[in-house]
């Protein structure tokens, strides 16, 4: 059963971070999930940022069709002229992804740009993860520590 909690963590992760709208963070489906169950805080970390960046993944590749449905012709062009910029620029491009996601902002417009822009997946999703892992386990750790406070 505890196994069945775990997938729970990834679906809730994934479910939160592939909305094109604001929601929920991912970090406080984590916090729920290892409060209530009492799970090894270690792999809800791993696993729900790893749904987290499945999520965010499958949000940057349905976003190009989204975009020209539901998105003015000027905004699209606007993302699309963020996203390049964020497709031309290397390591510095990995570095500005990286910082995004230690701070406490929401990625969702990094990759609402990302897709329209259609930007390869592989080149922001390392530095997501890394930046997503660290900025997680510090919430997570902190929610389960207030949580189980006297």
């Amino acid at each position: 059963m505890v196994t069945l909690y775990y997938a729970f963590v990834f679906l809730a992760a994934l479910l939160v971070d592939v909305v094109p709208f604001f929601g929920p963070p991912a970090w406080t489906v984590m916090v729920f999930f290892q409060v209530k169950y009492d799970l090894n805080i270690w792999a809800v970390i791993v696993i729900g940022v790893i749904g987290s960046t499945f999520g965010r993944y499958i949000l940057s590749k349905y976003m190009p069709y989204l975009s020209t449905k539901f998105i003015s012709k000027q905004k699209n062009e606007d993302l699309a002229f963020i996203g390049e910029k964020l497709k031309n620029n290397g390591w510095k491009n990995q570095l500005f992804v990286l910082l995004y996601t230690l701070v406490p902002l929401p990625s969702t417009p990094l990759f609402t740009a990302s897709g329209v822009a259609r930007i390869r997946s592989l080149t922001i999703l390392p530095a997501f993860f890394i930046g997503k892992f660290t900025s997680d386990m510090v919430m997570v750790l902190s929610g389960d520590y207030v949580a189980k406070m006297p």
